[in-house]
């Protein structure tokens, strides 16, 4: 009789263990990486949210301060007080506040418009001499850092030279 050698069709249980490290070694790599990535796109969504809430609203507030003959000062908060500014002849006020969603609201009359999203807190102190202005507003994303403004009055405003 001829004996016929057996084949086995399969792997092995050392080769089954050292495919599966290398399975979640590989596994892990990629985890980290999407986690890492995910984060960076994160911090710069925030980033770019901040800069753009100050931007848009730096745009009302120094026109409107830079003409202005008489300006509130404070700090302002979501739900928590106005700021205004009068200017113009005739006399034209204009109230800032900050709603519950974060929002600068300008309102002029029966007229309210958004002057800018996400913002914590917004300062206007007046400076030494008076014919200027210092702005200092607090984006609400996370970790967004405060950017303050030197708005100056036009010629003639409060005898501004």
């Amino acid at each position: 009789m001829i004996r016929q050698a057996s084949r086995q069709a399969g792997f092995t249980l050392v080769e089954m263990m050292v495919g599966l490290v290398i399975m979640t070694v590989v596994a892990l790599a990629l985890v980290g990486g999407t986690l890492v990535g995910y984060r960076t796109i994160s911090v710069e969504a925030r980033t770019i949210a901040a800069n753009q809430a100050v931007s848009n609203a730096s745009l009302a507030l120094v026109r409107d301060l830079s003409s202005a003959t008489t300006v509130a000062t404070g700090t302002i908060s979501p739900g928590a007080g106005t700021l205004a500014v009068t200017y113009g002849s005739p006399l034209t006020t204009v109230t800032y506040s900050i709603n519950a969603g974060k929002n600068l609201l300008r309102t002029v009359g029966a007229s309210t418009s958004v002057a800018g999203r996400g913002m914590q807190t917004l300062t206007i102190a007046v400076g030494n001499p008076t014919c200027y202005m210092t702005v200092t507003m607090t984006p609400s994303a996370v970790g967004a850092v405060a950017s303050t403004l030197n708005v100056t009055q036009r010629a003639g405003a409060q005898g501004c030279v």
